[in-house]
């Protein structure tokens, strides 16, 4: 996979993550994680974490998505998928802001 086509797929599941909780929409949530984490690993062959300015670990988002599902207390599920969502966001809006192979910190090496 070339890193258009992850860019193509990793739109497809920012935009169509679920708006608000409730438990379908958490499963939802771990069913686009899970899409999602594959992608990333088989970019990140290619595309280092450092390079594609990734943050957010997989366990810890499996860890708030798998809180969520389980529903209780609603507050801190609800909150640990608000978390969860933020973090898959963030971190697909990163890949998607890479152009090339090159890393962000290349440029301001150059700059040194």
């Amino acid at each position: 996979m070339n890193l258009q086509e992850a860019k193509t797929q990793l739109t497809a599941i920012r935009d169509n993550l679920p708006a608000d909780y409730s438990m379908n929409s958490a499963r939802k949530l771990m069913s686009s994680f899970e899409n999602y984490k594959q992608i990333s690993r088989t970019l990140g062959r290619e595309l280092s974490r450092i390079k594609s300015g990734i943050r957010s670990e997989f366990e810890d988002i499996e860890w708030d998505i798998r809180s969520a599902i389980k529903g209780t207390p609603k507050k801190e599920a609800e909150s640990r998928f608000i978390q969860a969502k933020r973090h898959i966001t963030d971190d697909i809006n990163r890949i998607l802001a890479v152009d090339t192979w090159q890393s962000p910190f290349d440029t301001f090496a150059e700059e040194l």
